[in-house]
Parts: C-alpha cells; sequence; structure tokens
C-alpha cells in the first residue's frame, strides 16, 4: 500500500466527499510521486506551522517552491522505507497519538473531535504519524549502513588539531546548496548567486530563492554546530577565509556558500557532566507555537505545585528518545545539546526545574539532577571522535541517497 502524507487529499472520494465535490472545488495537485499526490493544501497546511521560521513569514513563489522541494524528499523517503519493508508499528502509532491527545488534555475521542473542527481527516493524520516515524528510522539506517568509520580514522582525528582545540568551539552558520546535477550549470549558478550577495540579508533571499540544503526555506540557518561536527571542507575554508562569506566550495554533493552569522570558543578544560530529565512539547498542525508554549507554562505550573518530573514525562513529552525513562537523558557532555539546552542546563543548579524554554525542537522543561567531572577515558574519546566523523558525513550521506531516490522515483511537478 502506498504511503499518502498527511497533508495529502486520497484521490479516493467518500459517496458524501463525492457529492460535496458538486458544490466544493476540489484542491489541485501540486506533484505526483509515482502514485502518490501532493497537493495544494498541503503546502498551505505545511507553511501554517514552519511561518514562525520563515523570513518574513509570507508564503512567496519561492517559499512556495521549498515547502514543496520538501514534501516531496519526505515523499521519497517514506516510500523507501516502506519498499524495503520497514514498518511502523501499531503500538508506535498509538503511543504517538494517545501522547499528543494527553499533550492537550483530552482523550482519543476529544482529539479525533479536534482533527475534525479543523478539517483534518483522522485516518490522514494517522498516517502523517507513521509517515514521520518512519523518515526517522529510515534516515538512522542509512546513516548505520553508509557510514563505517574505521578505527584509523578514529586515531587520525583524535591526533588532529580539529579534534584538540575545537572540540568546543562553536559556529552560526547559514548555508547555500547548489547540486552539481549539471557540473557546469551548477558552477555558473553559484558564481552568480555569489556576485549577488552584498550582506546577510542577499544571502538569506538566495537561499530562500536558489539553495536545494535542507534548511533553504529557513534562510539556509543551519543554527549553532560544534566546529568539529562539520564537514572539513568546511572547517577548512572556515580558517583560511575571514568571512562572512566564506566560497564557493565544491564538494560531492554540489557547490556550497556559507554565511558566518557568529563563533563562540570555550577555553578546553576538564570536562563535566550534567545528569538531567527534560521535557519536550512541540507544535504541530493542530497547535501552534504560542499554544505550545502556553502548554509548556501549564505543565511548569503542574511541576511547581509538586508534580513529578518523571511521571510528568511519562505522560506528555515529545521526545521519544526519553519519554519512557521519565525524560531521562542520562549524563550529558558538552557539545551534545543544542546550545539553547545547553546554555539553560548550565544555568539551572542541582536539584532545580528550569522555566520553559525555546529550541528548533520546541518548548522544553529540563530537571538537573547532578554533575560531574567526566572520566575521559579513552574509550570515551573514541566514542566521541566516532559520533563526531559521523556527523560530519552524515548529510552528504543523506543528501546522495535523496539524489538517488529522486533520479530512480517518477516527479512530475504540476505548473502552479
Amino acid at each position: 500500500m502506498k504511503l499518502f502524507s498527511f497533508f495529502v487529499l486520497m484521490l479516493t472520494f467518500s459517496s458524501l466527499q463525492a457529492v460535496q465535490a458538486d458544490t466544493t472545488k476540489i484542491d489541485g495537485i501540486a506533484a505526483i510521486i509515482d502514485a502518490t499526490p501532493i497537493l495544494e493544501s498541503d503546502i498551505q497546511n505545511r507553511f501554517q506551522i514552519v511561518k514562525d521560521r520563515v523570513p518574513g513569514g509570507i508564503m512567496t513563489d519561492n517559499i512556495h517552491r521549498q515547502i514543496l522541494n520538501q514534501l516531496v524528499d519526505e515523499t521519497l523517503q517514506a516510500n523507501y522505507a516502506e519498499k524495503i519493508g520497514m514498518r511502523a508499528s501499531s503500538s508506535d502509532l498509538d503511543k504517538a497519538i494517545l501522547g499528543v491527545a494527553k499533550n492537550m488534555n483530552l482523550d482519543l475521542q476529544g482529539l479525533k473531535t479536534v482533527l475534525a473542527s479543523k478539517g483534518i481527516n483522522y485516518s490522514r493524520y494517522r498516517k502523517q504519524i507513521e509517515h514521520e516515524i518512519l523518515i526517522n528510522n529510515i534516515k538512522r539506517e542509512i546513516i548505520k549502513r553508509r557510514i563505517v568509520i574505521s578505527e584509523q580514522e578514529i586515531d587520525d582525528y583524535m591526533s588532529s588539531e580539529t579534534s584538540i582545540t575545537k572540540d568546543k568551539d562553536q559556529i552560526h552558520l547559514r548555508h547555500i546548496l547548489i547540486r552539481a546535477s549539471n557540473p557546469e550549470e551548477a558552477k555558473t549558478e553559484i558564481n552568480t548567486i555569489t556576485q549577488q550577495i552584498q550582506n546577510e540579508e542577499d544571502f538569506i533571499q538566495q537561499a530562500v530563492a536558489k539553495s536545494a540544503g535542507q534548511f533553504a526555506i529557513e534562510g539556509g540557518d543551519l543554527g549553532w554546530r560544534p566546529l568539529n561536527q562539520l564537514p572539513p571542507l568546511f572547517v577548512r575554508a572556515l580558517d583560511a577565509e575571514q568571512g562572512p562569506l566564506v566560497g564557493p566550495l565544491q564538494s560531492n554533493a554540489g557547490y556550497h556558500l556559507l554565511w558566518v552569522i557568529d563563533k563562540r570558543s570555550a577555553s578546553v578544560t576538564l570536562q563535566q557532566q550534567t545528569k538531567t530529565r527534560h521535557i519536550l512539547v512541540r507544535p504541530n498542525e493542530i497547535r501552534d507555537m504560542a499554544q505550545t508554549q502556553a502548554f509548556a507554562d501549564e505543565l511548569y505550573n503542574k511541576l511547581q505545585n509538586g508534580a513529578d518530573f518523571a511521571e510528568l514525562a511519562k505522560e506528555y513529552s515529545e521526545d521519544q528518545g526519553s519519554t519512557l525513562q521519565g525524560g531521562d537523558l542520562g549524563w550529558v557532555t558538552p557539545g551534545t545539546m543544542v546550545p539553547a539546552f545547553e546554555d539553560m542546563m548550565n544555568e539551572t543548579t542541582v536539584g532545580h526545574i528550569s522555566k520553559p524554554f525555546r529550541t528548533q525542537f520546541g518548548w522544553h522543561i529540563l530537571q538537573v539532577e547532578g554533575r560531574r567531572e567526566a572520566d575521559i577515558s579513552d574509550q570515551v574519546k573514541r566514542s566521541n571522535a566516532k559520533q563526531a566523523l559521523t556527523k560530519q558525513k552524515q548529510d552528504i550521506v543523506l543528501g546522495n541517497w535523496l539524489d538517488e531516490l529522486r533520479a530512480d522515483a517518477f516527479i512530475d511537478i504540476k505548473d502552479k
């Protein structure tokens, strides 16, 4: 059975819908991916979800194109996962959906009622949850299959300047990628783009209009990244060029431009680890960012009134990796979490709970349970090195895999 995105309207209508179609304009098809349609309403719905992250917050032709590209990529990935036999279990789906309902203080029937009031078909909503689980799982599988880190690579990394001096350095970047399906055309295009960039606003405009990067719709904003987890090509260029515009740079994926927003460094000291739990709630198709913040505030008030953090995390947190453990993240090492999370974690004293705060993933509340100086054994160092090397490679590996999926698929983009 083909996987239909949450935002995709089935081509087979019920008899009631067929009657309604006489008086209601049928949604236009924006694209067909193999046998899966993507509708204009899918694009509009996605825009409402990401609107607060879009430069200017306006649906332009370029934003429309970037959202359509996202939906195409998601459909290709989910279809591939199904093709190789990957499935999301009914129990995982039920747990995820019940988690959403609990987060809204609803039971399952109440959630269905809210969905219906917003014009969202429950079956399509359930399929979208399956869609997201499949995409996360297949990405992990592709990384596992295609990235093999040798012991020699780890040895070389641990003795390199990158490992020794850049393990705590972080950089806030924007990124433009022009894929090299036609190398000469890509080279001409990246040079033209470069000539048109005089400031950060120019870079944002070009990223939205031209970039094939994952965060193009957000003006190419990669957020804060540990320097030692960037591709070596980027690190060398950032060392060699003063910026803020860096590039063009050529890789197997295509041509790149970088814009340096900011940098920050920390002197290398004994590593301190923090024992922490967290609760994550995220905006979604039926809860916008303001409503998500309000829900995080509600959970915070419950904690202030004596609610058990672990129990609330099990019931409400949307971080699949820690929910069953009551939000327990274990001993967190510096550089593991996104900067906003790490900053709040460092500011919160042992035994206390933070106020709700926002990261790119949603709204968090964290609890600090302890701190200690890390035992940085050779085994831990090698594990950290392997993780950093994997991070360096995964964006390019996933990008190449997506190129393969596009090449093998039937993709019909309709004129707007």
